[in-house]
This record gives C-alpha cells, sequence and structure tokens, in this order.
C-alpha cells in the first residue's frame, strides 16, 4: 500500500499494529515486502473550544445538520480549507459561512454564461493561443494555468488543500475583475477557464462542481471521469517580472523587465540606468551578478 492516513491520537499504535502484523505475515512467506506502508501520515484533530471533538465530551457537530444547513460540499471545503491537514483545526461556523458564500459565488458566476457558453467547444488553448489572445483573454489564460500549475503541486505533493482553495479564490476573483466577460472574450476561451475552474475544484466539492459541469454542456460525460486538465507552461509565464538591483548585496531599486530577458541584456540595461551615476564619488563597478528575472547585483568599491 502507498499511503496510511490516520488521526494523531492513534499514530503510534495504529502504525504499531499495521508494522507488527506485516512483520508476522512476511516471516509466514505470506507477503514479500518488510513494511506494510510506502508513506505515513497523520491528520491534526478538529477542535471545539480548544478541546478536540469527542462524543463522550458531547461537543461534535452533526454533519447531517452541517449538510443540512450549507449544503455536504461545504462542510468539506471548510475542513480542508481551515487549515493544512496535519494541523489541529479549530471549529467556526462563521468560516463555514465564508465557505458557502465563495461556492454560492462561484454557482452565480457559471450560471451566469452556462447558457451561452453550454454548446460551445471548449478551445483547450495551447501556446499559439496567446499570439491570437484579447488582453482579457491572456490574463485569464494565464491566471488559469498558474493556479493549474501550482493547485495540482497541492494536491499531490504538498497535500494543502488550504492553498488549493485559496488560489482557486484568487481565479474566481479574477474572472468577476473581468466582467463582463462577453466584451473581449471569446466563448471557446471562457468555456475552457470555466472548465479548468471546475476541474481543480471536483476533489474538494464533487456535487456542485458536477452539477456545474453539466450546466456547461457536459449532459452526456460524467465528471468523475473526466481526465485532470493539462498544464500548458507557456501560457502560465508572465510577460513581464520583477527584478531586484542590489549595490554590494543592499537593496536599490526594483524594475519590471521583461519575461526571458538574457543575462547579458539584464547586465546592460541596468549599468545604462541613471541611478547608477548616484554611486559614491570614487567608486565604480567592478563586477556584475546576474540571476536572469530576480536580481542584478553590482560589486562596486
Amino acid at each position: 500500500m502507498d499511503q496510511y492516513i490516520g488521526g494523531i491520537v492513534h499514530a503510534i499504535l495504529h502504525l504499531l499494529y499495521t508494522r507488527f502484523f506485516c512483520k508476522v505475515m512476511r516471516d509466514l512467506g505470506l507477503v514479500n515486502h518488510d513494511e506494510p506502508v510506502k508513506r505515513l501520515f497523520t491528520q491534526g484533530l478538529v477542535l471545539k473550544g480548544g478541546t478536540a471533538m469527542s462524543k463522550s465530551k458531547g461537543n461534535v457537530v452533526g454533519a447531517e445538520d452541517m449538510a443540512d444547513k450549507y449544503g455536504c460540499d461545504t462542510g468539506r471545503l471548510y475542513t480542508l480549507f481551515a487549515a493544512p491537514p496535519e494541523k489541529d483545526l479549530e471549529w467556526s461556523e462563521q468560516a463555514i459561512e465564508g465557505c458557502a458564500r465563495f461556492l454560492q459565488r462561484v454557482y452565480r458566476l457559471v450560471s451566469k454564461h452556462a447558457e451561452r457558453l453550454n454548446s460551445v467547444q471548449a478551445e483547450m488553448a495551447g501556446a499559439a493561443s496567446l499570439d491570437s489572445a484579447s488582453p482579457k483573454e491572456k490574463i485569464l489564460l494565464r491566471k488559469a494555468h498558474q493556479v493549474l500549475r501550482r493547485v495540482a503541486h497541492d494536491y499531490e505533493t504538498r497535500w494543502h488543500f488550504n492553498s488549493a482553495t485559496a488560489l482557486l479564490m484568487e481565479l474566481v476573483n479574477d474572472l468577476h475583475a473581468q466582467e463582463p466577460l462577453e466584451d473581449g472574450v471569446r466563448p471557446e476561451i471562457a468555456k475552457e477557464v470555466f472548465e479548468l475552474l471546475i476541474l481543480m475544484l471536483n476533489p474538494m466539492v464533487p456535487h456542485l462542481a458536477e452539477e456545474l459541469w453539466q450546466m456547461l454542456g457536459h449532459t452526456n460525460d460524467t465528471l468523475a471521469h473526466a481526465a485532470w486538465p493539462k498544464f500548458v507552461p507557456e501560457l502560465a509565464a508572465e510577460d513581464q517580472v520583477e527584478i531586484v538591483v542590489q549595490v554590494n548585496g543592499r537593496l536599490k531599486w526594483r524594475d519590471s523587465v521583461e519575461a526571458g530577458l538574457n543575462q547579458e541584456e539584464l547586465k546592460q540595461r541596468v549599468l545604462a540606468d541613471p541611478r547608477i551615476a548616484k554611486l559614491p564619488n570614487g567608486q565604480s563597478v567592478k563586477k556584475v551578478i546576474v540571476v536572469q528575472d530576480k536580481l542584478v547585483n553590482l560589486v562596486v568599491q
């Protein structure tokens, strides 16, 4: 087995039991491996008023009550968003309401455009799409693929679903900021960005995501069978990056330059800057250290 997940209060004994039985079965020749799992993960506790939830203490929040009030997806999203999975989570109904408002915002946004987009074929943009993209389309494609790259990393490697949720909230904010989408965003591009959003939301809020998926025209293919979207690095790349200019390791100013500017061009641009003339009298540049897209450090004496 690849992964064992258990609560922190049982972590020691559960691991002891699983390893003990694995060793016994190995010695009996029933299995040919030494360890029962490749990786152990112990999740934090859910607290209420600073105390771990427990039936014996009578401080348990009913899952059915939360589902009746907010919907089951809201409860799922809250428990993933409120804290990293290895940390304790302090229960807060006010925070649940914040998650409910976010999901309602997503629903309103998609439903607003669903009728216009449900018969459109999403473009599944490649790097060449930027050549013909409008300013709005570039912003949305770039943000969607930047979020996709980081969310995939959070899901697969870090297991930080809280930061994945925050990234998706940023994407929704950017979609709202570009309204009206009918103006300057082709339907096939708008649909692609919405589909990327829904696919990324699906592991955390599967019921809502399935409904939104169908609203966009996928009535014959369930979201559960949809492939994870492909990340396009060129679409996530920034046109401009901020570089730091240092003198002897101390920050002097920041500049915005074209992303990917080679080291020699970046060096010459900084050396030609009028601010270089403000170096103390008698000092000259002896060495220039350049880190592409990040910094230029002038060594002077």
